[in-house]
């Protein structure tokens, strides 16, 4: 691996321009920052895969006006790569109306096109962080 690629600061440039493609709704850029067998787990504690995600971005069911982040936190262990943000999300879920915050944890891994999520999950954040 080379350890100046896959550092905390390549780490938390990617996190930063994945944020920047949910905020666009840039599907070509989150296809990616996703490896092929990512797994997303959701607020509600569903699971579901890369084909899902991405069939979602592309007819538009999440579409974000803001994507704040409040906090967050990158390490790099033994090669895997961990960011912990805190996001206030603004705009609609299907015809939902979103206003909330949340905390996303995504773990990555090396790729030769670079740092790929490998596992997310985003729960809600306690009222403490809102």
């Amino acid at each position: 691996m080379d350890a100046d690629r896959f550092d905390e600061t390549t780490l938390d440039d990617a996190e930063s321009r994945f944020q920047a493609a949910l905020l666009a709704n840039d599907v070509a850029a989150l296809d990616g920052f996703l490896h092929d067998d990512v797994r997303f787990t959701g607020p509600d504690g569903s699971t579901i895969d890369k084909a899902e995600d991405m069939a979602a971005h592309r007819a538009g069911a999440l579409v974000l006006a803001t994507v704040a982040e409040l906090k967050r936190e990158v390490q790099v262990i033994d090669g895997v790569g961990i960011t912990r943000a805190l996001l206030h999300l603004v705009g609609t879920a299907g015809d939902d109306k979103i206003d909330l915050t949340l905390a996303y944890t995504r773990t990555w891994v090396p790729s030769p096109a670079g740092w790929v999520v490998a596992a997310a999950h985003g729960s809600p954040a306690p009222p403490a962080h809102n």
